[in-house]
């Protein structure tokens, strides 16, 4: 073979060689970033190798438990359980009958959101819940029963909410009671559900068309 030739291809595989390092360098650091930020995987999706924008739906995880002010001015203060990880009312040390709320502050980009939020349930009581974003409420639901169903303890229960605007700076705030269905006995009563949810809500951007 031609001298010339030969070297030409042996330069050509050279470049395409330290290209595709450069571009497989390139999918390394931009997982770890997503990583880095909360960003999880959520589904695997047949593509074309080159197509990056996608691999990783933007599926934020972003009230961290530090953030949240767990004692809210008008309210009955909260707790951080951190057996379940999840916030809560202690109904021995504060009233059963006046509602907790936190707050924290949204962070991410203003835009459209999904969100999904989790409460766990619990046999003796079926809690209630409010979400509100700025002010505005966007969930107000109270747990099912399960007392008396084959259904574990502390099981997570979803709510959710689309299509949510959302400044970024805006507060967040859950506001939640407990509640007492009368059927656990404990002492010379019967037992409160603390009104349990977890501190890591999703923050889902919709796509757009």
């Amino acid at each position: 073979m031609d001298p010339v030739i030969t070297n030409s291809f042996l330069a050509t595989l050279l470049l395409f060689s330290s290209y595709l390092a450069g571009f497989n360098g390139e999918i390394t650091r931009q997982h770890a970033l997503y990583a880095s930020i909360g960003y999880k995987k959520v589904k695997e999706k047949q593509r074309p190798a080159f197509h990056l924008e996608n691999d990783y739906p933007m599926n934020l995880v972003i009230q961290e438990p530090a953030q949240w002010d767990l004692d809210v001015e008008g309210f009955s203060p909260a707790y951080f359980d951190k057996v379940r990880k999840a916030i809560a009312v202690n109904t021995v040390e504060q009233p059963t009958d006046q509602w907790s709320a936190a707050t924290s502050v949204f962070a991410l980009p203003s835009g459209t959101y999904n969100i999904r939020f989790i409460s766990l349930l619990e046999s003796d009581g079926e809690c209630s819940y409010r979400l509100k974003i700025g002010g505005k409420k966007v969930m107000d639901f109270q747990n099912p029963r399960i007392y008396g169903k084959e259904i574990e303890e502390y099981v997570p229960h979803q709510e959710v909410a689309d299509g949510i605007v959302i400044e970024k700076g805006t507060e967040v705030r859950v506001e939640f009671l407990p509640h007492s269905n009368g059927l656990v006995p404990e002492g010379e009563g019967f037992g409160f559900a603390r009104a349990r949810w977890k501190s890591n809500i999703e923050f889902v951007p919709t796509e757009e068309e």
